[in-house]
């Protein structure tokens, strides 16, 4: 996820890159990045990882379909009944699109999504997101505890470790390394 200026994305816009789900066999694999531009008032740059990460929970709102993993090794699972009932790619646009507007509306007005499934584009958006990973953990790699005031909790594990709390400060991030104290 990137934030866009206003004028150079188109709310709602949701572009599939190369084959959707039917051009694959059931059960076949196939590789897949999802590509997130929000442009809004309110939005900043230390927004970026915040709601790219929410593509997690967004996507497994979804019946039939779930989302695993984060940052360049997520696994996307797609049900044969969601298949049949007609489900495509772009509906993964338009859920995260609707849902990005109704959680986040007041920090960010537009938002555009592509879904590359051809192995060169996704390689492609895949060395361009793990520049950005590299890029934000530096910015935090340099704190420590004692620069700051506030530390964080995060619950993100509960849903199989329901009274887990993982305490984040700039040095230690949760267990799972889901979010750091920038996120």
């Amino acid at each position: 996820l990137t934030m866009a200026e206003m004028n150079e994305i188109d709310d709602g816009k949701v572009e599939i890159v190369g084959p959707d789900i039917d051009a694959y066999k059931e059960g076949e694999a196939f590789p897949m990045a999802i590509f997130m531009q929000v442009a809004g008032r309110e939005f900043q740059e230390d927004f970026e990882p915040i709601l790219e990460r929410q593509t997690h929970h967004l996507i497994n709102y979804i019946q039939g379909v779930m989302h695993m993993g984060q940052r360049d090794i997520a696994w996307v699972r797609i049900s044969k009944a969601a298949v049949e009932k007609g489900f495509t790619l772009k509906d993964i646009g338009t859920v995260l699109h609707a849902k990005f507007h109704q959680d986040f509306g007041k920090i960010m007005d537009k938002v555009q999504v592509t879904i590359y499934t051809e192995k060169k584009d996704v390689d492609k958006i895949t060395k361009e997101a793990k520049a950005a990973y590299k890029h934000r953990d530096e910015r935090v790699e340099t704190m420590t505890d004692e620069d700051v005031e506030t530390f964080y909790s995060c619950t993100l594990c509960q849903s199989f470790a329901p009274t887990h709390v993982c305490t984040v400060s700039p040095e230690r991030t949760g267990l799972c390394g889901a979010y750091n104290w920038m996120d």
